[in-house]
């Protein structure tokens, strides 16, 4: 007879199936019921290590006291008045990013989501560049699901299936992949030769002087967590340096998205730190508030005042509850010294993945933010599977689904994160 955990777990997903929209692909057929840490607890009384962060979101694991308790502070304070007033919260957060956002960036504006900061950054860069309707994205990217975003996208065709005509003046350039190099060189021997396939374009289609931006994620993350050059630290092969330079030539904006590599995720603050590039604007979202839906974009005073009042808004961006609970993320990672120790546990982690696969996996990443790249999709499914039937939750990621993406916690005990580690790798050497 079934018990009647798993009758209630049976019905719940039927329920599921019945009343929300299958257009949300969930990857478990489990249903949480809390979270605590780095942990996930099921209706059904499981407990699960969570190496997800609800995809790059509880950048301090579930639930974490602090960020609850200035939550729920602000909730029984003040919910919502939208743009109807001024309202403390979101003052001092844009003042608190403004102390660690890179360079001269030190004015934000607050939505929902990464999509929205991403269409938001599309709209800023048309009024800073009035008349230049064109945009340079890279292939392999992700940016969001709304139509703009949609539109900059092109980690896997499925997003953009049946939605054409899509936002025009989008125009695509390879990656610098040195795992998958688009121009078939060995990055040993590097010269940044991807470089050309941009500069190129302007010479044959694309006049420079049509484009308004350029985006980039500094570290691919759906297309397969693929960092920019250079991967080997070689200074002389800087890619996003160069692209800074093409960028001021020709008065483009560089638009970073740091919507998942953002908040600390990396080691840094931001990923284009490891690059020394300030770049014109960025776009964050996911760990910034711990699972509260917030999403920003931030560029220099300058830019963002050439936005008249109304030319841009948002209902519930830059929530008050949001606010505090991303005050309290920011204060808590400063507090705990957590970048420094992103930064040189992900090295370590790097150097153990590479000594102990050898040649079974491609290891690349930064911080907290690693891909493992396997021989097959069929062999990343199975190591899902393993790490499933172990109560570990884990992601694939890539065109082909072959990357397992590594984004625990920024805060998970270190003895536990090598012990899954170790787990994940002899799953990799039986397979």
């Amino acid at each position: 007879m079934p018990t009647n955990q798993a009758v209630s777990l049976k019905n719940l997903l039927a329920k599921d199936e019945q009343f929300l929209a299958s257009a949300l692909y969930r990857v478990f057929h489990i249903v949480a019921d809390r979270g605590e840490g780095s942990y996930l607890y099921t209706t059904d009384g499981q407990k699960y290590l969570d190496l997800t962060c609800g995809i790059g979101v509880t950048q301090l694991g579930h639930c974490h006291p602090e960020v609850v308790k200035a939550a729920q502070e602000q909730l029984a304070k003040l919910m919502h008045v939208s743009c109807v007033t001024h309202h403390t919260e979101n003052i001092k957060l844009a003042e608190k990013l403004a102390g660690i956002l890179p360079g001269d960036i030190n004015n934000t504006f607050f939505c929902n989501s990464g999509a929205e900061a991403v269409d938001g950054s599309i709209k800023l860069s048309r009024y800073v560049n009035p008349g230049r309707p064109n945009i340079v994205a890279f292939r392999g990217s992700f940016h969001g699901r709304t139509l703009g975003a949609t539109a900059l996208s092109s980690s896997k065709s499925l997003h953009r299936k049946h939605y054409d005509p899509l936002l025009a003046g989008i125009n695509f350039v390879d990656f610098p992949n040195c795992w998958q190099c688009p121009v078939f060189k060995d990055p040993n021997n590097c010269g940044l030769e991807c470089l050309d396939l941009l500069t190129r374009m302007f010479k044959l289609n694309l006049p420079p002087e049509s484009i308004s931006a350029i985006i980039i994620e500094p570290m691919v993350g759906e297309g397969g967590y693929v960092p920019a050059p250079p991967h080997n630290q070689n200074p002389r092969f800087n890619y996003l340096k160069e692209l800074r330079k093409i960028c001021d030539e020709y008065n483009i904006l560089l638009v970073c998205d740091e919507v998942q590599s953002g908040i600390g995720r990396t080691g840094k603050w931001f990923a284009t730190e490891y690059y020394d590039v300030v770049p014109d604007v960025i776009t964050m979202a996911k760990g910034i508030a711990s699972g509260l839906p917030m999403g920003a974009f931030a560029s220099k005073k300058k830019f963002m005042s050439l936005m008249p009042p109304g030319a841009h808004g948002s209902t519930f961006g830059g929530n008050l509850v949001s606010c505090a609970a991303a005050l309290k993320t920011l204060e808590v990672i400063e507090k705990e010294n957590i970048l420094d120790y992103v930064s040189k546990t992900g090295t370590e982690l790097i150097k153990h993945l590479e000594s102990a696969l050898k040649q079974k996996a491609k290891i690349r990443g930064l911080g907290f933010m690693l891909g493992i790249e396997l021989a097959s999709k069929e062999l990343a499914d199975k190591v899902v599977e393993e790490c499933f039937k172990e109560k570990m939750l884990i992601l694939t990621a890539g065109a082909e689904q072959k990357v397992i993406r590594f984004i625990p916690p920024l805060n998970i005990e270190k003895t536990l994160l090598f012990n899954v580690v170790d787990k994940i790798i002899s799953f990799i050497n039986k397979a």
